[in-house]
């Protein structure tokens, strides 16, 4: 008896056999007398249980059972519920915005290029936007502002780059040609690009680890140019700080980064080396042990996370080293070349030394930059400063084909819209076209938690909710009923078994409060005040069948 009542403390804390109690087949209800629905209310008090269970010391195995069953109910409701206080929320943004109408007229130059760009800033398009070997020219008439594209007015938030004055812009760019009396879209694309902060150039500006830069509606941080796999790794900002040795950092899904060790150089003037980990569920899975300033930020990237060291060094009694670091998670590698979404691919936005152009190369080949502060790697001999997505599908295709009032071309997923608002001339090739934006974004945002979502601000301030949170029963709940008494009871009491079988409702049959014998049904009776001023519910039956019927009815009902 002493394992079936272990094993019933087990059942209680799990409630592992609440399941298997209610897959049994079918049973008439049991007779009840008493609040049956107040006492098992009362049950549990403050998450943990309120009630003794209470078995016959010489019950059958079947009562044994049926204990097990009524303490896996009871610990399945021990559980606190309270207000959230912290947590996570995930959001769904949705903004419409409409740019200025433009009056495209492509017979006048045969193949001109429109372009939107953000609100706050003057970034004229003037020298168009060159492609490959083929340049989309256009001009400052018709560059125009949509508010849903976003601008980072600082993308360097530790100034350790020549480009920390630069913005980080999102815009938009198409190139429209008259194909037999209709437009068709012979270029379309977007490109988030690092530029001067008072105009569109690239001449002098370049993407390096740790820089920030939009993507689609969401702000991102440029971690690295991988040449080895022609890649534009970025990632979501999820940590901004120093981190001492030994210390670590929560990424989320199981993922930490660690800061292990740091070590100065013993040549005079030489960049620390530090050491650094990516965990998963507390397994090393990424490591890199290599020098860390300004000039050579040293990048670990292992799945979803990544690590930007930008400095290292040692307290000044040299007993302790840290890491000034950024960390990201949400990573996306963009290969050049690949398909990002529809027809749109993957390209490099690369300086131009000699225009403001926006200079996409069709080239996939990353190659060193050799110039470490200047990023990780050049496309075509140049230093990468942005990154693209062009659709340069056929424009004879009909779903490129524009010709009546209200018909629309979609760009990156409603990312940006063209409409016809009007046909001027279709002979001429001169019609009224606007464009405007209409895009959905989801977001998860930790309470405290800032992010820029479609140029738009969110910060989860708080969350107003009520959650519940399982307790561990810390305490046996099962008793024999040689072990307690009606007399000395501390807390309210459940009897398994009718008078044959369990002393203390035997106790209660011969005081006239409980009536059981062998032809009873399955019965829960509650008798009030019965265990020194606390309250008894008597689980019973005529037989150990009716005890079991009463039992289930009890898990099932209440």
């Amino acid at each position: 008896m002493a394992m079936s009542l272990k094993k019933i403390g087990a059942m209680a804390i799990g409630g592992a056999m609440v399941a298997s109690a209610l897959a049994s087949g079918v049973m008439a209800a049991a007779t009840t007398s008493g609040d049956v629905a107040g006492f098992m209310k009362n049950a549990v008090e403050d998450g943990q249980p309120n009630v003794d269970i209470v078995v016959g010391s010489n019950a059958a195995a079947m009562d044994v059972v049926s204990a097990a069953d009524v303490a896996a109910k009871i610990g399945s409701m021990c559980y606190k519920t309270g207000a959230v206080t912290d947590g996570s929320a995930d959001l769904n943004v949705h903004v419409s915005s409409d740019a200025s109408k433009v009056e495209f007229n492509t017979s006048k130059d045969g193949n001109m290029t429109y372009a939107v760009t953000p609100d706050d800033g003057d970034y004229p398009l003037s020298s168009g936007v060159s492609y490959g070997s083929k340049t989309y020219y256009t001009s400052n008439d018709v560059t125009k502002t949509l508010s849903t594209l976003m601008k980072i007015d600082d993308v360097d938030l530790k100034n350790i780059y020549s480009v920390n004055d630069d913005d980080g812009i999102e815009l938009g760019f198409f190139a429209m040609k008259n194909e037999s009396n209709e437009i068709g879209v012979d270029l379309v694309g977007y490109a988030s690009i690092v530029t001067d902060d008072s105009e569109l150039k690239t001449n002098d500006t370049y993407l390096a680890p740790g820089v920030l830069i939009p993507f689609l509606g969401q702000q991102y941080m440029f971690v690295k140019a991988d040449a080895d796999n022609d890649d534009l790794i970025i990632g979501k900002l999820a940590y901004n700080g120093v981190l001492g040795e030994g210390e670590s950092q929560d990424l989320g899904n199981g993922y930490t980064a660690k800061v292990k060790t740091v070590l100065e150089s013993t040549t005079a003037g030489a960049a620390p080396k530090v050491d650094v980990q990516i965990l998963k569920d507390g397994k090393v899975v990424a490591e890199k042990f290599d020098y860390a300033n300004a000039t050579k930020p040293l990048v670990l990237v292992s799945g979803p996370v990544g690590i930007i060291v930008t400095n290292a060094y040692k307290n000044v009694a040299a007993t302790t080293g840290y890491a000034d670091l950024y960390l990201v998670n949400d990573i996306k590698k963009l290969h050049l070349g690949d398909k990002y979404e529809g027809d749109y691919k993957i390209y490099a936005v690369v300086q131009d030394p000699n225009t403001d152009q926006i200079k996409i190369e069709k080239s996939t080949d990353i190659t060193d930059s050799g110039v470490p502060i200047k990023g990780e790697g050049k496309v075509d001999n140049q230093l990468i400063c942005g990154i693209a997505l062009v659709d340069d599908t056929d424009p004879t295709n009909d779903d490129n084909q524009l010709s009546s009032k209200g018909d629309e071309f979609s760009a990156i997923d409603n990312y940006f819209k063209l409409k016809i608002d009007k046909v001027v001339d279709s002979a001429s090739g001169t019609y009224k076209i606007y464009v405007y934006s209409d895009v959905s974004k989801d977001v998860t945002l930790n309470v405290g938690q800032k992010a820029t979502v479609l140029n738009a601000d969110i910060t989860l301030n708080d969350l107003k909710a009520n959650a519940q949170q399982a307790v561990p029963v810390t305490a046996p709940i099962a008793k024999l009923d040689t072990e307690v008494s009606l007399d000395n009871a501390d807390k309210n009491l459940i009897l398994i078994g009718g008078p044959v079988v369990n002393k203390l409702t035997k106790e209660l049959q011969d005081a006239g409060k409980v009536s059981i014998d062998n032809s009873s049904p399955a019965t829960l009776a509650v008798v009030e005040n019965a265990a020194n001023g606390h309250d008894v519910l008597v689980v019973a039956g005529g037989d150990r069948e009716k005890t079991r019927e009463a039992a289930l009815d009890l898990i099932k009902n209440y």
